[in-house]
């Protein structure tokens, strides 16, 4: 296998890194354009129903967006953890040199992956005891949310892992750099 990267496990392992990465941010805008695009046009059609039905709207109005905009928000976190536009203080990597700046990177991967792992494990547990508390007009469990930030910590912990693989594989210049439109000063 040859390519951009060369040949060998590293070759291997980024072509890997960038499938999966390709499939979860497919996954993530789809979720965020769908979702997006349902809460505003439900939202909108609410504001013309409180002008023409007598209920001054629709019942379920207040809960779903409640319901989805979890469903919105994890999708963008995942995003946003995939381009790089968590926050994030460089200066000690700076300081560190290349090889440093790659272990303290990859170790701090690590410490990602197994705090979502013991977060997620405790927001399963959270959820299963929620299961019967119930939204009073749409009757959906309470535990959706839980389970909707569950899958998100679970798909942060594979965009972390792939960004870890590139960084073994390449260096620090492996991490993602969000556009300049995207950052915050």
């Amino acid at each position: 296998m040859g390519g951009q990267y060369g040949t060998g496990w590293r070759a291997s392992a980024i072509a890997w890194a960038n499938g999966i990465d390709r499939v979860v941010a497919w996954f993530c805008e789809a979720v965020v354009v769908t979702v997006g695009s349902a809460l505003l046009a439900m939202l909108a059609a609410n504001v013309g129903a409180r002008y023409v039905l007598e209920s001054g709207g629709f019942r379920f109005a207040q809960e779903l967006p409640e319901r989805l905009f979890p469903v919105f928000i994890m999708a963008g976190v995942v995003l946003g953890v995939q381009k790089g536009g968590h926050m994030a203080v460089e200066t000690v990597l700076a300081m560190l040199g290349r090889q440093g700046a790659r272990t303290m990177l990859l170790v701090g991967h690590a410490i990602v992956v197994v705090s979502y792992v013991v977060l997620g494990k405790g927001i399963l547990e959270l959820a299963e005891m929620l299961w019967v508390d119930r939204s009073p007009v749409m009757g959906i469990p309470a535990s959706y949310g839980y389970y909707t930030l569950a899958i998100g910590l679970l798909l942060v912990i594979v965009v972390t892992a792939t960004q870890a693989v590139r960084v073994a594989a390449l260096g620090p210049e492996a991490m993602p750099t969000p556009s300049p439109e995207e950052l915050v000063s």
